[in-house]
């Protein structure tokens, strides 16, 4: 059925964003495509860091529109410039605080505070502010440790929260995992964080402060890893899969397939090993094939299941095992899932502006609901392009007072 074009879950929801780069901008787009309205504050000039990730796309006439970075994760904001170093600029933030339901900001601990910005500063003003600060490794008191202060990214949340060393094979070095999970996992807990403060603010009226730390994140998502420690002290990496479970990544004729092959029923087992033409390994009156869970059983799999894959594409092994029951998937590459028709059936995709009228595919929110449709996104903004409008509409300024404010600095000298 096709859902409803009704109010999104956070409409009426003002969020002020003073985040950067990727994990408070990431949590930030999917408030706005939950309906929050959502105003950017950046710095002048040539603004948040995150603006300049990666290569940006590019007109023929050489100019230079967003990043495909920036596209996706400051898509469907008002942008604003100021500049929090003067009092002008202060006091207009505080203003959107003060009119706000939200304010998201990823600074070093200690940064806002210092230019009188804190959520302690700012709760006076607005006691029902929801104030989420993602940082390396949290600054709650009393929740502080010996980490509080060191910096941290995507890179340092998968080593220091233990996914890297999860990830590899076994006996080689820990590996990053190509994605931003450092940052976009906790961009995740702080918009589920947000929502669920949101709820109990309204039952309290009171705002919060959300202190969400990318370690504790990262190191959460490892939960496996610290309960099996606990019960077996052991810290190597296995591909071995659960027990009962054989997992691993094999080679195909023109690439991979990912497996975690599930059960110790005998009968999916003594097909698998006649159609490979694996006989030898059905055992007497098909009985006890070979399969998970045996001694030394995942060596032999992993042999007689590379020997099959070799003559293969990995699109015929998948949909091959997937007719045994077994669970299985294709390595895709960047081009295999752009072009997915899966991900355009559930409607995955989206368009992003790129800066120069134009627009770039990207993933949007993955939550399907049966009571409404995500927003659909608008272009991120130019560095301050909404800043006299947000002053106007939100903080009703004059335009006497606009200029008032650009000549005592608050959006910079370009303003």
């Amino acid at each position: 059925m096709t859902p409803p074009q009704g109010p999104l879950p956070l409409e009426g929801v003002r969020v002020l964003d003073a985040s950067h780069i990727i994990a408070g901008p990431f949590c930030v787009s999917i408030l706005a495509d939950y309906g929050a309205e959502v105003i950017k504050v950046e710095p002048p000039g040539a603004g948040e860091l995150g603006r300049r990730l990666g290569t940006p796309v590019k007109n023929a006439q050489g100019q230079a529109g967003f990043s495909p970075s920036f596209a996706v994760t400051g898509r469907s904001r008002k942008g604003v410039v100021l500049d929090l170093r003067t009092d002008a600029g202060k006091a207009v933030f505080q203003g959107l605080a003060k009119v706000s339901d939200v304010v998201v900001e990823n600074f070093t601990p200690g940064a806002m505070e210092r230019l009188g910005l804190s959520y302690q500063q700012l709760q006076p003003i607005n006691p029902s502010l929801v104030y989420a600060a993602i940082s390396g490794y949290g600054q709650l008191q009393p929740y502080t440790g010996p980490y509080t202060q060191w910096p941290a990214n995507n890179a340092i949340a998968q080593a220091m929260g233990g996914l890297m060393d999860q990830t590899g094979e076994p006996g080689g070095p820990p590996v990053f995992v190509g994605a931003t999970l450092g940052d976009t996992i906790p961009g995740l807990w702080a918009a589920l964080a947000i929502i669920a403060a949101l709820h109990q603010r309204a039952t309290t009226g009171q705002g919060q402060f959300l202190d969400i730390a990318m370690y504790d994140c990262m190191a959460a998502m490892s939960y496996q890893a610290v309960a099996n420690y606990d019960v077996t002290r052991a810290t190597a990496r296995s591909r071995d899969g659960w027990g009962i479970t054989f997992t691993d990544r094999l080679p195909c004729k023109d690439g991979y397939i990912a497996v975690s092959m599930w059960g110790h029923e005998a009968p999916r087992w003594v097909k698998l090993w006649q159609m490979i033409g694996r006989h030898d390994l059905i055992g007497p009156n098909e009985a006890d094939p070979v399969r998970p869970g045996g001694r030394g059983s995942a060596p032999v799999l992993r042999g007689a299941l590379e020997g099959w894959l070799a003559g293969v594409t990995k699109t015929e092994a998948v949909k091959a095992l997937l007719a045994l029951g077994f669970s299985v998937g294709m390595v895709q590459t960047p081009k295999e899932i752009y072009e997915c028709p899966q991900l355009a059936a559930r409607g995955l995709f989206i368009d992003v502006g790129d800066g120069l009228g134009g627009t770039m595919r990207a993933t949007g929110t993955p939550v399907k609901s049966s009571a409404f449709v995500p927003r659909k996104p608008t272009p991120p903004p130019h560095v301050g392009e909404h800043t006299r409008e947000v002053l106007v509409s939100v903080l009703g300024y004059s335009d006497a007072q606009c200029d008032a404010f650009a000549t005592a600095g608050a959006f910079g000298r370009r303003q």
